[in-house]
């Protein structure tokens, strides 16, 4: 009996640090928004960054399943070719438990990556819709830019103690109950 209660536990002490890696995460790119308040152009109802198909961890998918059960079960997925959590409008159904990708789209993104040399190459990159009203993207400082990884990583963890994997990545499309 103890094993089980202790397996039961792990999937809400997973979700409780989820909601804390989320908070850090809109902290700090509430922070890097206002460095670039002059050129983001994302505000509710922007939709140029909510594509189709995007994939998210088990543990994301079971935070927007336990907040929104009745949407989930008896609401209707947005048309195939953006997010299935647009409403009408637009604007996000699940915009509070909305996945760690979704809380960093529009702002100027740092990655780095290992060319085929084995030399580490930044990259930078922006939403289209945000170029101008900045510096260019290679005059920005690095501390400009949100760093892609970090909490990449921290969310994999998360999602690994929880049970999750590669493997067991979810489309937000298959969250809503299906139809016959």
């Amino acid at each position: 009996m103890e094993s089980t209660k202790t397996v039961a536990l792990q999937p809400d002490r997973a979700l409780a640090e989820l909601v804390a890696l989320h908070d850090d995460l809109d902290r700090e790119t509430r922070a890097l928004a206002a460095v670039h308040a002059g050129r983001l152009q994302c505000r509710r109802g922007c939709q140029a960054c909510c594509v189709d198909e995007l994939t998210v961890t088990r543990i994301e998918a079971l935070r927007i399943e336990r907040a929104h059960p009745a949407l989930l079960a008896t609401g209707i997925p947005h048309a195939v070719g953006a997010c299935a959590f647009l409403d009408a409008e637009g604007a996000c159904r699940v915009y509070a438990e909305r996945p760690l990708v979704c809380r960093s789209q529009g702002l100027p993104l740092r990655l780095y990556f290992e060319d085929e040399a084995g030399e580490i190459e930044e990259r930078r990159d922006i939403c289209p819709l945000n170029l101008e009203g900045g510096p260019p993207l290679a005059e920005l400082p690095e501390e400009a830019c949100w760093l892609v990884g970090v909490h990449e990583l921290r969310l994999a963890a998360i999602d690994e103690a929880a049970g999750g994997s590669d493997e067991t990545r979810v489309r937000l499309r298959d969250l809503f109950a299906k139809r016959a």
